[in-house]
């Protein structure tokens, strides 16, 4: 068995592990016991860091959260996107309804690549947005959209957040990761720490591939649930990579022929 799909399974076994602490904390915190999301989502680094940053003497609200998430931006500078393809509970959740489509075709590509490029901005957007709110103490602007507190607290749900699920949901049952690609300002968080790693010269974890012996059958490219154009490019530079490792497991090559000449770390 190669290497590559020995990580394609780890991978899928973190993902499903991952998905069920989420899970149980969700649970936990519409049964009411847990109390608040914000101690467990990594974006809490934006909502309340840049909080703390802003009100200066403020009581250091959801620490735990804020550090991990802290850390997690930051692991970005070389590693990337590993937590959207690996650990998010939306990421996953994603795939998982994108899955259960039902089609005759390899592959339909519903939105341009010239479309999609504008629409990678919208994600920078939102992220601005809600670290200015935080930074103000307003962040309950954001809040109201907020997928994660919707899921969280859906006993209190507002309508905003009701529309931001039922779009996330489905959409995704036509786009993959349509979450991920265009609306998570966590991921715009990742990107711009990447754009810093390459501007510094901080080298970053990529996925390689040999164009010597590529077929060229572009299954990697079609295939990609972030809508990268791989093209004839060596190496999968784009930020937007999450690491899932899709361009591999649906490389034409054999299983054999994957490991040893198409794909690289």
């Amino acid at each position: 068995m190669s290497m590559r799909i020995d990580k394609f399974r780890v991978r899928k076994i973190i993902q499903l592990v991952s998905l069920g602490i989420s899970v149980s904390l969700f649970v936990l915190l519409i049964q009411g016991t847990l109390h608040v999301a914000h101690e467990y989502c990594p974006y809490a680094s934006v909502c309340f860091g840049v909080w703390k940053i802003g009100a200066r003497f403020a009581p250091f609200l959801f620490p735990v959260a804020v550090i991990v998430g802290t850390v997690i931006a930051f692991s970005s500078l070389f590693f990337g996107r590993w937590f959207c393809g690996d650990i998010c509970p939306i990421g996953t959740l994603q795939e998982l309804i994108y899955s259960t489509k039902k089609t005759k075709k390899k592959f339909n590509q519903l939105i341009p690549y010239k479309i999609h490029k504008y629409m990678n901005i919208i994600k920078y957007l939102i992220f601005l947005f809600t670290a200015v709110t935080a930074f103000l103490g307003v962040q309950y602007l954001y809040m109201k959209f907020c997928p994660v507190l919707a899921i969280a607290h859906i006993q209190n749900i507002a309508i905003a957040g009701i529309a931001v699920l039922g779009i996330v949901i489905l959409v995704g049952f036509f786009i993959e990761r349509f979450w991920c690609r265009y609306l998570c300002p966590y991921a715009a968080l990742m990107n711009i720490f990447q754009k810093i790693a390459d501007m510094i010269g901080i080298k970053r974890y990529k996925i390689f591939r040999n164009i010597h012996t590529s077929i060229n059958c572009f299954n990697c490219l079609n295939y990609c649930p972030m809508n990268i154009d791989i093209g004839y490019n060596e190496k999968i530079s784009d930020i937007n990579c999450i690491k899932c490792l899709s361009c591999v497991r649906q490389c034409s090559k054999t299983d054999k022929e994957k490991s040893k000449c198409i794909y690289r770390d």
